[in-house]
């Protein structure tokens, strides 16, 4: 209502002032076009307008962010893992191989309870037989490889092994004692691996059973292959013994006194040849082995 009032003495004034200034006009004689008259229906909407308050502006406070550093992501620590500790090996006494011989042996006295240890050097992929006699068969043996494989457990009691060598190292035996003291003899046979020559089906080796023990052998060969061996000199002085590493089978036994062999064979796989001297002779001999 006040602000009606208040346009309602502007209205007044505002046409009291044109209506003196339509008598000024007219008394002065002016030619120039008069101006329409603005009515006072004109006049109060637009004063109306004028006064019309602006709508009031309504500040929001948006809310702050504080922010949140990165978290850190620890670095990736390294694999420290070590590696397997040495196997501790005990202090062993080396059997060496006499030259141009396949066999090494070990003899002595072993005591009620007493560990014996030995120790030789063999390579990779070569056949190992071993095996230990005493005056009651009851002196047993361990075998362990110088990285730590175990080839024999001590628990198992054996007195014999047999096997393809894992690797090229230092093989440990021990040797237990049983309740008495008694004699024994360690035997160790690595037999020499024949091979042909690129395209060849057959190979010529020569030797001799040195201080009369036995030369060993071993080829490869494949089931349905056949194989042929003559060994020179004559049979009154040495003769072959032929069988399996796999299967242990013998195909051929030096007792009965043959220097050939003939044989389609039955199975892929390593196979031992022996020559074996007569009565312990020193013997000299040629071997040819044919594969095909």
């Amino acid at each position: 209502m006040r602000i009606i009032r208040i346009i309602q003495r502007k209205a007044g004034l505002i046409i009291t002032l044109l209506t003196l200034a339509s008598i000024t006009l007219a008394c002065g004689g002016s030619n120039e076009p008069s101006q329409p008259e603005v009515g006072v229906e004109q006049v109060v909407p637009t004063t109306m307008q004028t006064l019309r308050p602006e709508p009031s502006l309504t500040l929001t406070l948006l809310p702050t962010f504080t922010p949140v550093p990165p978290t850190e992501i620890p670095p990736t620590t390294a694999s420290t893992s070590l590696p397997p500790p040495a196997p501790v090996l005990p202090a062993a006494t080396r059997i060496n191989f006499a030259l141009g011989t396949t066999y090494g042996t070990a003899t002595g006295t072993i005591q009620a309870g007493q560990t014996l240890h030995y120790v030789l050097k063999a390579q990779l992929g070569q056949p190992m037989l071993a095996s230990v006699s005493s005056s009651n068969n009851d002196v047993t043996m361990s075998i362990v490889a110088e990285n730590g494989a175990t080839l024999l457990l001590a628990s198992q009691g054996s007195t014999n092994w047999q096997g393809t060598l894992p690797a090229t190292q230092d093989y440990y035996f021990q040797l237990f004692g049983s309740v008495n003291a008694e004699d024994f003899s360690l035997w160790v046979s690595i037999p020499s691996r024949v091979q042909f020559d690129p395209g060849e089906i057959s190979a010529t080796v020569s030797g001799a059973t040195v201080d009369g023990y036995i030369a060993s052998y071993v080829v490869a060969a494949q089931g349905g292959q056949s194989m042929n061996i003559v060994l020179i000199p004559n049979p009154n002085v040495a003769a072959l013994t032929v069988w399996g590493f796999g299967d242990g089978q013998p195909y051929m036994r030096a007792q009965m006194g043959s220097t050939t062999f003939n044989m389609q064979l039955p199975s892929t796989q390593d196979y031992i040849i022996n020559v074996v001297p007569q009565g312990g002779q020193e013997v000299d001999f040629t071997m040819t082995i044919e594969i095909k």
